[in-house]
Parts: structure tokens; C-alpha cells; sequence
């Protein structure tokens, strides 16, 4: 009776021993999978912080190549621009750059648009004398136009394309002379443009 006893105790003692190991593999397999779970963590927050760094990457590259686009749309804008002449600049302005000249701009811009049909071949060029000019404005106006208002339209026009355009006076009548080039250039203009510096400081 006295060994059953023994034998129990000791099989008492092992199964404590097994219990106890048991407690402590569950105690390493807790510890093993908290460390999992806190490396998971790690790695996910890492993750979202490349992706953050890959989206505000992404933003930024978006955003130089809309300034990229903008500067060369900008240098394409200046180059169409500074490819025209000044007169050929004003034919072309846009109905609402149009409204902010002044009557005596807007005239000039009116004849020059249409030279090729108000002026005469010579061999300069084409030649539109005063008395032609005072006969379309007063068609467009329906008015006759004052002697100075014809001369300032004449000269505009001389300042605004100086090399191939010229005024001259031919036996007591001043005449605008257009080179073939000039008219040829106005004929071709039909896109708009923006209003130079030259047009601005005749306001």
C-alpha cells in the first residue's frame, strides 16, 4: 500500500513537471507571438510611411511636371507672340484687348487688317494716301473724320512697324507705304495674339 502511494506521488510529480513545461512552452509561444505580432506592427508602419513617402513622391513629380508643362506652354505662348510683328499683334488682339484701345488704335488696327484692299501697288509696295484713309473711316463711321484724326491713325501705324511701314508726303498729300512683306504678313494674320508693349504706350 505504502508503494501504490509512492507510485502515485510520483506519478503526481510528473505530471506537475508536465504541466509546468507545458506552462512554460505556452509561456515562450505567448512571448514568440507577442514578438510576431509587435514585428507585424513594425512592418505595417513602415509600410505606411513608404507609401506616405511614395505618395507625397508621386504629388511632387505630378506637380514639377505641371510646371514643366506650364514654362513650356509659356515659352511657346512668348515665342508665337514675339514671332509677330507689332502691327500684326494688333490685327490679331481678341475682342476683349480690342475694347481697351483707344478710337484712334482701333482705327489703325480697321485699315490695317484690310491694307491689301484699301492700297495701291507702287513700286515700294502699297501706298494708302490720307484722302483714302478719311474715305474708309468716314464708310466705317459714317462720319467724315477730322484732319488730325486721319494724321494720328497714319502715324500709329508708321510707329508701330517702322521698317516696313513709312510715311511719307508726296506732293502735299501724306501716304502710308506698306513694303510687300508687311502686307503680306497682315494678310496672313488671323490668330489671335496679345497686345504688345508698343500698343500700350500709344494708349
Amino acid at each position: 500500500m505504502t508503494e501504490s502511494i509512492e507510485g502515485l506521488q510520483s506519478r503526481l510529480d510528473d505530471l506537475e513537471d508536465r504541466v509546468d513545461a507545458l506552462e512554460d512552452e505556452k509561456s515562450d509561444l505567448e512571448d514568440t507571438v507577442q514578438a510576431q505580432a509587435e514585428m507585424i506592427a513594425s512592418q505595417r508602419e513602415r509600410l505606411d510611411e513608404y507609401e506616405e513617402t511614395l505618395s507625397v513622391s508621386s504629388d511632387h513629380r505630378k506637380h514639377l511636371q505641371q510646371r514643366v508643362h506650364a514654362l513650356e506652354d509659356s515659352e511657346d505662348s512668348d515665342e508665337t507672340s514675339q514671332s509677330k510683328s507689332p502691327l500684326q499683334q494688333l490685327i490679331s488682339l481678341p475682342s476683349k484687348a480690342v475694347s481697351k484701345l483707344t478710337a484712334n488704335q482701333e482705327r489703325a488696327r480697321f485699315i490695317a487688317k484690310d491694307i491689301h484692299e484699301y492700297a495701291k501697288k507702287v513700286p515700294a509696295g502699297y501706298a494708302i494716301d490720307s484722302g483714302t484713309i478719311r474715305k474708309v473711316l468716314k464708310a466705317k463711321e459714317d462720319r467724315t473724320p477730322h484732319t488730325q484724326t486721319v494724321s494720328r491713325v497714319m502715324d500709329f501705324l508708321n510707329q508701330l512697324k517702322k521698317e516696313d511701314v513709312q510715311v511719307v508726303k508726296r506732293r502735299g498729300t501724306k501716304r502710308a507705304v506698306f513694303t510687300e512683306r508687311a502686307v503680306s504678313e497682315l494678310g496672313s494674320t488671323s490668330s489671335p495674339g496679345g497686345i504688345t508693349d508698343v500698343v500700350m504706350r500709344w494708349r
